[in-house]
């Protein structure tokens, strides 16, 4: 027979474990489920249990049922979303990719004396970019979201360069140290941060 403490123990791990694999820190958790984050912490500590209602919310929450939020931890973590959230990346991304190969061809049948048409791949790495930007700042680590506008930053004066034939374009490379420089002063703060919570 399972015990009160069991319980406990079960609900507090599973709940540690769906936040942590939802990329949830306790206060984001407390705004979703509109409760204080004190009471998640005490949750997870084991110094009480959420009562039916909320539990039944932190489920819905996660995708998972109640009887999750109980079981032993150790099973594996369900996160349907994620997988989702994936596929949904990739297919953004490879959709540019493939208007890119589509507009390729399309210059070749059509102007087959276009020297250049190999630079629609190139604007494609921006753009594809940008999705990527857009995806991860929804559902996506910090640390992918920093490298995705570091690359974009890069990838806008790359395609510029190669487009135009000016001999004085490379100094468009030196505009983006500083803005490069103020990406990376963005992010450490917010690792900071989180490293608290």
């Amino acid at each position: 027979m399972i015990t009160e403490e069991k319980i406990k123990e079960n609900i507090a791990n599973n709940l540690i474990k769906y936040r942590k694999a939802h990329n949830l820190t306790q206060i984001q958790l407390a705004e979703k489920l509109n409760y204080s984050d004190k009471s998640i912490s005490k949750w997870e500590r084991q110094e009480s249990i959420p009562d039916l209602v909320i539990l039944s919310n932190i489920a819905e929450l996660y995708g998972v049922s109640i009887q999750d939020l109980l079981a032993d931890p150790k099973t594996k973590v369900k996160s349907p979303t994620h997988s989702n959230h994936l596929i949904i990346t990739l297919m953004s991304f490879t959709a540019v990719w493939a208007v890119a190969t589509a507009v390729y061809a399309l210059l070749g049948i059509f102007a087959p004396t276009l020297t250049r048409a190999w630079l629609t791949f190139i604007y494609a790495i921006p753009l594809s970019l940008i999705d990527l930007v857009v995806f991860t700042r929804l559902w996506g680590s910090k640390w992918v979201l920093f490298f995705a506008i570091s690359l974009l930053s890069w990838s806008i004066p790359l395609a510029i360069y190669l487009s135009i034939d000016y001999d004085q374009l490379w100094l468009l490379f030196i505009v983006i140290i500083p803005l490069q420089i103020l990406t990376i002063l963005w992010f450490i703060p917010r690792k900071a941060k989180e490293n608290k919570k």
